[in-house]
């Protein structure tokens, strides 16, 4: 069986290919992921439309880079940077959506994944809101 650090690994390079099944293969059925806001998606179908369909329409040139991994048995957290440019509209899980800036997103995250049984159960993201907001201009920028 392939150790958490493996399947998260695999996960983001499927991520970045865009390969929709392929990554949506490494999680389980019953995935919960969270999110800042009190996000909240469960199961893996709306793991798929409410996450990655939803975020390849906003930035499809979107990628995770600068990826550092530590891993502890069955958690992998996850330091990267998130890079695309908002070229479609984004919508967030509960619906809300936002239209096209055209303006470029770089900002940094953490990721917090759990793998039982080789798939992915669990995550949790942590980034600015606020810094992701203020580069799509929806934000004024500091004074």
């Amino acid at each position: 069986m392939r150790d958490a650090r493996e399947v998260l690994e695999q996960a983001i390079d499927r991520w970045n290919s865009s390969d929709r099944e392929g990554w949506a293969a490494l999680y389980a059925d019953d995935v919960v992921y969270q999110g800042p806001g009190a996000t909240r998606i469960t199961g893996l179908a709306d793991l798929k439309e409410k996450y990655f369909d939803a975020l390849s329409t906003a930035a499809p040139d979107r990628e995770s880079s600068d990826v550092v991994l530590y891993a502890d048995g069955d958690h992998v957290v996850e330091e990267a940077r998130y890079t695309g440019t908002h070229t479609g509209t984004w919508r967030d899980p509960s619906g809300v959506e936002v239209p096209a800036t055209g303006r470029k997103l770089d900002f940094s995250f953490v990721g917090v994944f759990r793998v039982e049984d080789g798939k992915i159960s669990a995550i949790r993201i942590y980034y600015d809101q606020i810094e992701v907001l203020t580069q799509l201009g929806l934000m004024p920028g500091a004074a």
